[in-house]
């Protein structure tokens, strides 16, 4: 048996140029780059989160305790500042260091009560009040949005009512859907050539699998078969199998080709309607692949807090995490400047507090650090 890869389907259809044709190479070389992209994410981020966890999180743990420390050290400028401007200014810089700590601390974490309670001491509205309050603004908005309700039950984040908001949608249409006496919707046309291709693809795997196994089956060895052979079209069965419950037509035709069964060499001699039939099973395989790649690319990102402005190649994250590795580092060596300048004389504090005061009032401030 001869060994043959997706990419070796294509060239072997290569002498054929209806559109059909081309269309099925062209998702073939498709598929395959998917696979690999997605066999790529598969192998990197194991290794990505093991670095991450070895070089980053060290990093940003030193961060946030520098932190928290200088939450703590404005505390005491607030006392030894004078004028109303400036202590107003600090206060301000100490709710927006101490909100931003606890907003970022893990949900599971026992609450850090010492910086809650310098945050209550300097914010108009305490942060437990806070956050209530922008609960129930964001549960008002959903259900207004949404038109369902959401109850009464407490909940402890944001990402908790979104979750509670989804399930509520999900049981609203699933009772409109089958309440009694409701007339059920004609199918369109759409729908039953969807409902066509969907039997067409059942069948079409359930052949090919059926023309492997009888292929491969041991009970179809001759006795005096080698044993490597036996072996081969053992393993062969193994993947067959695997496929056929996933229902992955492309793998089949794959097996198909190493047992010699069908040669796409003279592919003119297959009928275009079938050949288009395995475009549309082709196609949704491959919208599936690159779903699932969405999906981890979107989850790695959300995951580490990272805005790339591409999208991440999985062979390609070490760049990413130096560049997080850069940006923590500058932010720490920015926290120690600041601070040595808040211990310094009464120039360079009037300056930082004036550039604090400037940056507050325009309402565009964010942590440089």
């Amino acid at each position: 048996m001869t060994r043959s890869t997706h990419l070796d389907i294509a060239k072997a259809a290569s002498r054929q140029d209806t559109p059909e044709h081309k269309r099925f190479r062209t998702l073939l070389d498709k598929i395959e780059k998917a696979r690999a992209r997605l066999a790529a994410w598969q192998t990197q981020l194991p290794l990505f989160a093991q670095a991450y966890s070895a070089q980053v999180a060290p990093q940003r743990a030193r961060l946030q305790t520098a932190r928290r420390e200088f939450a703590f050290e404005l505390e005491a400028l607030f006392a030894r500042v004078k004028s109303r401007a400036d202590r107003e200014t600090v206060s301000t810089q100490i709710c927006d260091v101490a909100g931003a700590l606890l907003d970022a601390a893990d949900p599971g974490a026992p609450p850090d009560e010492p910086l809650k309670a310098l945050y209550n001491r300097h914010a108009p509205v305490d942060f437990d009040t806070e956050a209530e309050e922008e609960l129930a603004s964001m549960k008002a908005m959903l259900e207004s949005i949404s038109g369902v309700d959401l109850g009464n039950e407490p909940v402890e984040s944001q990402e908790d009512l979104l979750h509670r908001a989804q399930a509520k949608m999900a049981e609203q249409a699933q009772a409109h859907a089958t309440r009694p006496g409701r007339k059920k919707k004609a199918k369109t046309a759409s729908d039953k050539r969807a409902e066509e291709d969907e039997r067409r693809v059942s069948q079409t795997v359930r052949e090919v699998y059926r023309k492997l196994a009888s292929e491969l089956h041991p009970d179809r060895v001759a006795a005096d078969t080698p044993a490597a052979e036996r072996e081969a079209r053992t393993a062969l069965m193994q993947q067959a199998n695997v496929a056929y419950e996933a229902g992955d037509l492309l793998t089949l035709l794959t097996l198909q080709l190493k047992t010699e069964q069908i040669d796409l060499a003279h592919a003119a001699g297959v009928a275009a309607e079938q050949v288009r039939h395995f475009n549309r099973v082709l196609g949704e395989q491959l919208r599936e692949l690159e779903m699932e790649i969405g999906s981890r690319e979107h989850t790695f990102c959300a995951s580490y807090g990272l805005m790339p402005e591409r999208r991440p190649d999985p062979e390609k994250l070490q760049p990413l995490l130096k560049q997080e590795l850069r940006e923590l580092e500058f932010a720490l060596l920015d926290l120690a400047h600041t601070r040595r300048l808040l211990k310094g004389d009464v120039a360079q504090l009037k300056r930082v507090l004036k550039q604090w005061r400037a940056a507050q009032r325009d309402d565009d401030f964010d942590l440089p650090f």
